[in-house]
């Protein structure tokens, strides 16, 4: 396999796993959450997905996925 596809791959995996625990398994106290408070009453509060912490995230592994491929570039690839 090509290795910026395996980098690509493996990079969208980890967004992927990243973005399911940030969304279904963190709470509002977790720092690496995207969850925000949007109105909070005595009764109701309002939890929504911030698209600006989802656009960070992307930003930071989309950043990642171009140093590991910078770093693993001057590697020989193996058959």
């Amino acid at each position: 396999m090509n290795k910026k596809m395996g980098i690509f791959i493996f990079v969208s995996f980890c967004f992927l796993i990243w973005l399911y625990f940030a969304i279904y398994e963190s709470s509002i106290d977790n720092w690496w959450t995207v969850l925000e408070i949007t109105q909070e009453t005595d009764h109701i509060v309002d939890i929504e997905v911030s698209l600006v912490k989802v656009l960070i995230g992307t930003i930071i592994f989309t950043i990642s996925g171009f140093l590991i491929n910078l770093l693993l570039s001057n590697l020989p690839l193996k058959d």
